[in-house]
Order: C-alpha cells, then sequence, then structure tokens
C-alpha cells in the first residue's frame, strides 16, 4: 500500500534555511505555514482502516483516523520498515537510494543508519525486527559505500533483532551518464532532463548494463537460502560476495565534501 501528501513542511524548512529577499520569503514562508497548520500537508485514512485491530500492540486501535507523514521526516526515505516483518520471510530487499543527503544532493547513507538505530532499540516502534548492521554515513563516503552497490548482512549473524535478516542490496543514485542530483524542490524538467534521468537510473541499476553485476543479483537472490540449506557457495557468489559485501570496516573520519565525477562519459 502507498501513499502521498505533500512537501508543505519540508519546504517551509527549507525556505527558513534559504537566503533569499526578505519580502519574498516572508510572503512565502506565510503561505507555507497556513497550509501546513491546516493540516494539509498529510494523508488522512478515515475511518481508520485499523480501527480496533490487534489493540495490543497497535497504538493507533482506538484512534477514528489514520494520519500518515512521509516517512523520509525521520529520515528513513527507503521504506524497509514494512518488508521486515518476521511473518513475511523477506530474503532480500534493494533498497534504492536517490536521497540528496550531503551538501552536493547525493546520498550518504543516512536513510540505512537511520532504520538501522530504529532497529537496534527493540522497544520502540520497530518491535524487535531484525535488520543487517549498518556502518556510519562518514564510513559509507570514506569507504566508497554509496558510490555503488553493495550487500549488507553477508553474514547473516551481524544483525539487530532475534529473527533472520534479508540481505539488503544497496543501490545509490550516482551519475553515470548524468548529474542527477537534482533537488527534491525542483517541480518541473525538460523532456531532455527526464530523458538523461530515467536512463541514468537504467545505468545505476544495471552498472552500466553489466552481464557480472547480473550474475552477481543472482547470486544475492539465494544467499539466504544457501544459508539456510547449507549449501556450498558456488564459486562465482564468492567472488560477487567478495567484491560487493560490506566487511564490517569503519571509518568514521570526517570526509571531504563529496562530489562524484560522472562514470561513463
Amino acid at each position: 500500500m502507498g501513499t502521498s501528501s505533500s512537501l508543505f513542511n519540508q519546504a517551509l524548512l527549507h525556505i527558513n534555511n534559504t537566503d533569499i529577499q526578505r519580502t519574498l520569503k516572508s510572503l512565502t514562508t506565510s503561505l507555507l505555514q497556513s497550509l501546513n497548520d491546516s493540516s494539509n500537508d498529510v494523508s488522512v485514512y478515515e475511518p481508520n482502516p485499523f480501527l480496533g485491530f490487534n489493540e495490543a500492540s497497535n497504538r493507533n486501535a482506538q484512534a477514528k483516523a489514520l494520519i500518515l507523514v512521509d516517512g523520509g521526516e525521520d529520515l528513513q526515505n527507503i521504506p524497509f520498515h514494512p518488508l521486515l516483518q518476521a511473518n513475511r520471510k523477506v530474503d532480500i530487499i534493494f533498497a534504492i537510494d536517490s536521497s540528496a543527503d550531503t551538501p552536493t544532493r547525493w546520498p550518504n547513507g543516512t536513510s540505512m543508519v537511520a532504520t538501522y538505530q530504529r532497529n537496534s532499540n527493540s522497544s520502540k516502534i520497530a518491535n524487535g525486527t531484525a535488520f543487517p548492521s549498518i556502518p556510519d554515513q562518514n564510513t559509507f563516503i570514506n569507504l566508497g559505500l554509496n558510490g555503488g552497490p553493495v550487500f549488507f548482512g553477508c553474514d547473516p549473524s551481524n544483525k539487530t533483532g532475534k529473527s533472520t535478516a534479508p540481505l539488503i542490496v544497496y543501490i545509490p543514485n550516482n551519475p553515470y551518464t548524468y548529474m542527477s542530483n537534482i533537488s527534491t524542490l525542483v517541480l518541473e524538467i525538460n523532456d531532455t532532463e527526464r530523458n538523461e534521468l530515467v536512463l541514468n537510473g537504467y545505468n545505476v541499476a544495471t552498472m552500466g548494463n553489466s552481464t557480472e553485476w547480473g550474475i552477481c543479483i543472482g547470486c544475492a537472490i539465494i544467499s539466504r537460502s544457501l544459508h539456510r540449506t547449507h549449501t556450498s557457495v558456488p564459486s562465482a557468489c564468492v567472488d560477487c560476495f567478495n567484491q560487493y559485501c560490506w566487511n564490517g570496516t569503519v571509518n568514521a573520519t570526517t570526509p571531504k565534501i563529496y562530489e562524484p565525477r560522472q562514470k561513463i562519459q
């Protein structure tokens, strides 16, 4: 299930942190504030479809309306949580990260870190769901983990929670053929930019149409099955896991401004 609302409150925060003319800032802030205060910035499901459901653990069981906001507002731009429920027995998640985390609007793993931290505290809403161990954002940049695909959770025991965590195939936005770090607040682009963004997205997902990457995707998909059945890992998969699995190394020193270059000219 998906839902959509608006971006007014995030726009308001952006305006308040942007150096624009005082009069324009005042007018824009006033407009956005009125929209935000009138609750037009949320998705309201009324009646609440979960009214009276599972009262022991559902904190919204008695609410007449279910009110939702964007999950990215607590930094979880990648919607992991529904897929982490133990009953679903999910083996693998492809995590596409197009976040604008850095000052240059590229991802630095913040969404991954946020979900890991949420799942590390079983007393909160995560409710003991399992998630692979994730390093800090500085490590993502310093070790190039935001510069291409990475597998997290190759060692099934290195995780939060009691259940088995899925393998995460983390695929961050990168400039393969186009500088695709456009701002969230850019609400209109022309056809040429649109086509370049779509082509770049294709190259991000396929690593420039790489055959080897296709093989490694297959290895990632069967990884948990191999572990459950105690099956020997095929040699091709050993090479893939050596290349793409995060090995637990951490480098939390403050990195330079992240400015990636276009990978394919």
